[in-house]
């Protein structure tokens, strides 16, 4: 008996210990009193853009990135990394490049979960290899919650893409860069025109609360070649989150059916990007997934506007700022979190940036995280105000987690406690650097 009561006691001491070092209460410190703050405030001032105008032309390509052998589809952590078991359709990297006067903007989509920190990393070096910055680089996901995994190399990435395998991500640096540089050897003259329309029969708040908010945007960039070919470039906060978990096939999910419809005339190139996809889902109406994906990208279809709304002229903006953040604190519960060397540990530990492009008066915002579609009805209304078109995209190639309304931040929800991944008041703190870029490029 002595033993036992012995054991326990030493088992309660190591389970003290372990909490002692490895969590910490959540510090709520106002985001505008911080260090982090402060440290972006004097960043920001000293911050200036180089332009580039002139002819514009503009390129595209895509490239087939389905696994050739089967392997761990990312998406869900309640799979367990397990493998797909079909294939139902290919998954693809594109890119389209536009050239301003000297300088070359390359808006680069793949049908994965998101774009991975290490794989950034690696193409950034490829990318170095042959004379292009990453910083003229606007990475985006389309969000598919079927793609292929393995990209993961940290404890958490191996829970949503399965395990980690060095020749996949190797494998995706270099396709990502056999797009760019395809894309970059067919520029061709052109036009470029924003369009939005309103689509709230696809789009719903997925938190399940009373006051939720919906960003019913679809907002979208026309590009018009003299030869008569076109693309579009198109964002949209519905989550591609139709097909469910149980769900074992490699599938981009309803943006591959709108690119398929898109592309089926021969002259036409279509790139999704995320849009401000936190706390915003789609539509599920069918018999079943598939049927249900279809009627998603028919209803998006169905109110897509491909009318000019403005013509885009003007100077292109192209780069990354690096974005201070608050210490990691992975929430546990309502009050307390991870400490940081336990989230690094878990999450791994990557730089955090914001990407600006440019296009005329037309904004375009790569953000490190889910971005939620709650914060960007305000913030499009500011940027109008600016006289400014905003596009805010998600999955830049970082990522610190969702990015939510503060007003939730109390609330027991999955984007909230276990994806809120850097403490407190993030939403403000990521709003004010919007509105910070927007009041600089718009002067």
């Amino acid at each position: 008996m002595k033993k036992i009561l012995k054991f326990f006691a030493y088992l309660l001491l190591f389970v003290f210990i372990v909490f002692v070092i490895s969590i910490e209460r959540i510090d709520r410190v106002p985001f505008e009193k911080t260090e982090h703050f402060k440290k972006w405030q004097k960043q920001f001032a000293e911050q200036k853009f180089s332009m580039s105008e002139g002819d514009v032309s503009v390129g595209w390509s895509k490239i087939n990135i389905t696994p050739s052998v089967h392997g761990p589809m990312a998406g869900y952590g309640s799979r367990k990394g397990k493998a797909f078991e079909v294939i139902h359709d290919s998954v693809f990297v594109r890119v389209l490049a536009v050239e301003n006067g000297n300088r070359i903007a390359y808006f680069l989509s793949a049908d994965m979960l998101i774009i991975p920190p290490n794989v950034t990393e690696k193409l950034q070096s490829l990318l170095k290899s042959k004379s292009i910055s990453l910083k003229d680089v606007h990475l985006s996901a389309t969000h598919t919650h079927n793609s292929l995994g393995g990209w993961g190399n940290s404890l958490t990435g191996r829970l949503f893409a399965g395990s980690y395998d060095p020749k996949i991500e190797q494998n995706l640096a270099g396709k990502f860069l056999k797009a760019i540089l395809n894309s970059k050897s067919n520029l061709k003259p052109a036009k470029l025109y924003y369009s939005e329309s309103v689509d709230k029969e696809d789009i719903r708040n997925r938190l399940g609360i009373d006051d939720g908010w919906v960003d019913s945007e679809i907002r979208s960039i026309i590009f018009k070649r003299n030869d008569g070919s076109k693309a579009n470039l198109i964002t949209y906060g519905a989550h591609s989150t139709v097909l469910n978990s149980k769900t074992m096939a490699i599938s981009r999910d309803y943006p591959g059916v709108v690119m398929d419809s898109l592309e089926k005339g021969n002259k036409t190139f279509g790139i999704f990007m995320a849009g401000a996809v936190g706390s915003m889902g789609p539509i599920e109406k069918g018999k079943d997934d598939f049927d249900e994906v279809n009627n998603q990208a028919k209803g998006v279809l169905k109110h897509l506007s491909f009318s000019e709304n403005r013509e885009i002229v003007g100077a292109l903006i192209s780069e990354y700022l690096e974005v201070p953040m608050n210490k990691p604190s992975a929430r546990l519960t309502q009050n307390y979190a991870l400490r940081p060397w336990a989230f690094k540990y878990l999450f791994g530990d990557y730089p955090t940036f914001v990407k600006i492009t440019k296009l005329g008066n037309t904004l375009i915002l790569g953000m490190p995280c889910d971005f939620s579609g709650e914060l960007m009805i305000e913030l499009d209304a500011y940027a109008k105000s600016k006289g400014i078109d905003l596009i805010i995209t998600s999955f830049n190639g970082s990522y610190v987690g969702y990015i939510t309304s503060d007003r939730l931040y109390d609330r027991d929800l999955y984007e909230t406690t276990t994806m809120s991944w850097y403490g407190y008041q993030n939403g403000a703190y990521f709003s004010r650097i919007v509105k910070d870029i927007v009041d600089k490029v718009s002067k």
